[in-house]
């Protein structure tokens, strides 16, 4: 959270770059990100930033930005996860035009899917992938760009709505076109462009702007990109390599003239990793086969020519059958509870001798499919469908699993939670290595640190930049204490029958003695599970709320809004992690303690090991970075959500032994003697802000039961 707006000091040192356009007094960590930025606008290369949460890192890294995109005609393109963030870069930008006396224009970029007008209420659409919108969308653009036929027949053409009027839902087949398009074409973008650059809106906003005047949201925000000073994205907008192109034809600008900024930077190395895993379901599998039997069986391979004759007909939905059969062997053989690697050869070999034939064989039947696969896609798109086929990805999948080989891939077998197979990517250096092509890039996060494994994991240059920024807040309002006597440690959980229990047990004994707001973080959720299955319900507050797996974005938004509104002490579930964990702010009294339910180690599954072994070969550091460094970050974001500005004072209480182990990133940690001194110390300045300090007692035990055991039975609840 920025401080409020004041009369800047003298600039000093910063650089003319950044003179007149901090809209806030600065803090001290606040002069040193300036200095670094503004030396980057002139070299160029990389800035890595550790800075606590409340620093003002946002605005510090564009303030310098945004005069130099000005004068060299550079775009920023500003990279982040959530709306949360999204929404923090324009209320900064805004500010810093405010502060300067020009307008900027910024813009945030979402996919179609979030923004397409036409699709959102269909049914059909849920799940659909962005090439597959995008292919839709683009024919309708074509549809709504050709002038209509003399003769035409079948579907009306579009028509374009006029400004503010009411929208129809309809299906996908009742007109060729998009009306929103059509409008945006003949729309006055220059007055749009002057409208969002004097209100630079967050993404909601600026959907609610185009959506009143029945333009197509995310055309328009395409449009105004070229005009546009800050640019914000979600990751997948630069990584994506068939995207990237594109965005740079929107900004209108080479990739040498883009000074990219990295939000959450430390989520980026594990996001490359998993953008360019080859990931097989067994439920996809299934499905190809359900596709084929609904759109009538067809031979594969019939009278295919080789050199020993033709190939005998395969039946697609039998040969299908037989690659789910194989997929579903595969993983009860290797996966065990969670995962396992696969043999050299491991899923190749069993589907060769499963299916009969040679290699060559089984890739002229897998094209052969592919090739249905194509041309049910293409039916579909014809036909104004989701041009979707399973057994199209099914065999696009098989025909690249054998591309995909160590060092660089591993591959499983996965049975949690989804049935699948994969080559799991090791290594981040080649997704990553667009940033390189940058003008300049800063990645920033409260959690980068150790910045050389950030670094090295991402193929960064040696002489990248290297900044830590202490935080702005008195240490004294933030009080880290552990329990020595518990772990959530897998193999003492599995092991030590009475090990479960006791961190059962001591959660529930500190919930008991904290009268504030406070969020329970759990390492994962099959963790929580656990706790829930022993009866953890019935020992917490009325109306304590749960994050939970897959929850829809906004019904999670609903339940986090509604802890935070809800008066007195309240308890929020959710997982180290998580989006609740790392993506949103509590501010004030929104959140005032915080439990850890363990040390979030990432899971030792079979593929972070294979991480850990291509790591230390890389670095040398292989369990340092791929166990500690995750876990450390884990940790201080969770711990990070109850401090967001100099007022705010959290406890943070991590109920595991080996919280020692992390001494030198939590400073002042110490065992917990007693929940109730440690809040009537940290609470009792309270009383000289003129605000009550907390009532220390038992709150959270339950009323004593009534004649109706249904009135004072708890209820734990995913939505308030």
């Amino acid at each position: 959270m920025s401080p409020p707006a004041s009369p800047p000091r003298p600039a000093g040192g910063r650089g003319r770059a950044t003179r007149g356009s901090f809209p806030y007094r600065t803090r001290p960590s606040q002069e040193g990100i300036l200095r670094n930025v503004t030396e980057r606008t002139h070299r160029g290369g990389a800035l890595l930033l550790d800075a606590p949460t409340g620093t003002g890192k946002t605005v510090a890294v564009l303030a310098p930005l945004i005069p130099h995109a000005r004068e060299s005609g550079h775009k920023i393109l500003y990279l982040v996860r959530t709306h949360s963030q999204s929404a923090q870069v324009l209320a900064e930008t805004r500010a810093i035009a405010r502060r300067s006396g020009t307008p900027v224009l910024a813009l945030a970029l979402e996919g179609r899917q979030a923004r397409c007008l036409l699709f959102e209420s269909l049914p059909e659409m849920e799940g659909a992938s962005a090439e597959e919108i995008g292919k839709l969308c683009a024919d309708r653009k074509r549809a709504t760009e050709r002038p209509p036929a003399p003769d035409r027949t079948g579907p009306a053409p579009a028509r374009p709505p006029g400004r503010g009027a009411k929208r129809t839902t309809l299906e996908l087949t009742d007109l060729e076109g998009c009306p929103y398009y059509a409008r945006l074409i003949a729309a006055d973008l220059p007055r749009l462009a002057d409208r969002i650059a004097q209100e630079a809106p967050d993404s909601y906003r600026f959907k609610a702007l185009a959506s009143a005047e029945n333009l197509c949201p995310y055309e328009l925000a395409k449009r105004l990109c070229r005009e546009a000073t800050v640019v914000v994205a979600p990751y997948v907008f630069f990584f994506h390599p068939r995207i990237r192109p594109s965005l740079l034809t929107w900004l209108g600008v080479s990739l040498d003239q883009v000074d990219l900024v990295v939000d959450e930077a430390h989520n980026l190395p594990e996001y490359l990793r998993e953008s360019i895993t080859l990931r097989l379901g067994l439920e996809t599998v299934h499905r190809a086969r359900e596709e084929v039997e609904e759109h009538g069986d067809f031979p594969l391979l019939a009278d295919a020519p080789t050199p020993g004759g033709p190939l005998p007909q395969r039946p697609a939905v039998a040969f299908l059958a037989q690659v789910e059969e194989v997929l579903s062997e595969v993983v009860e053989e290797y996966a065990g509870e969670e995962d396992g690697l696969l043999p050299p050869g491991g899923l190749e070999d069993r589907l060769l001798a499963e299916v009969g034939g040679t290699s060559h064989d089984l890739r002229r039947m897998l094209l052969s499919l592919a090739e249905w696969g194509e041309r049910l896609r293409d039916r579909r798109r014809q036909a104004r469908r989701l041009p979707r086929s399973y057994a199209a990805t099914v065999a696009e999948h098989l025909l690249s699993w054998g591309g995909v080989d160590p060092p660089e891939y591993v591959k499983a077998a996965i049975a949690s939670p989804h049935k699948a197979v994969e080559a799991y990517a090791l290594d981040a250096r080649e997704p990553a290595s667009p940033i390189l092509g940058t003008h300049l890039s800063v990645h920033l996060s409260g959690t980068l640190a150790p910045l050389e494994e950030y670094r090295d994991t991402l193929g960064l240059p040696m002489d990248s930049g290297l900044l830590t920024v202490p935080s702005p807040f008195p240490p004294s309002h933030r009080v880290l204490r552990y329990v020595p006597d518990v772990t959530s440690r897998h193999e003492e959980l599995q092991g030590d029958p009475e090990a479960l229990p006791r961190l059962y047990r001591s959660l529930v004994d500190v919930l008991t003695e904290l009268p504030v707001k406070t969020a329970a973080f759990f390492p994962s959720f099959s963790l929580l599970d656990r706790f829930l299955a022993r009866g953890l319900s019935s020992e917490l507050p009325r109306g304590a709320v749960m994050e939970s797996r897959r929850m829809p974005s906004e019904q999670l938004w609903n339940l986090v809004e509604g802890f935070k509104r809800s008066p007195g002490a309240g308890l929020l579930l959710g997982v180290c992690g998580g989006r609740v964990a790392e993506g949103i702010d509590f501010p004030d009294e929104e959140l005032e303690s915080v439990i850890l339910v363990g040390i979030p180690f990432p899971r030792p599954t079979a593929r972070r090991e294979a991480l850990i072994r291509y790591l230390d070969h890389l670095t040398g550091r292989g369990w340092e970075y791929g166990m500690v460094a995750p876990a450390r970050r884990a940790l201080l974001q969770a711990l990070g959500r109850m401090i967001r500005s100099e007022d705010d004072r959290g406890l943070g209480i991590i109920l595991d032994r080996r919280a020692a182990q992390f001494a030198d990133a939590l400073p002042g940690l110490k065992p917990l003697v007693s929940v109730r001194d440690e809040v009537e110390r940290l609470f009792l300045g309270r009383r000289r802000s003129g605000r009550p300090p907390p009532k220390v007692g038992r709150p959270h035990h339950r009323p004593e039961p009534s004649s109706s055991p249904a009135t004072s039975r708890p209820r734990l609840s995913e939505d308030p």
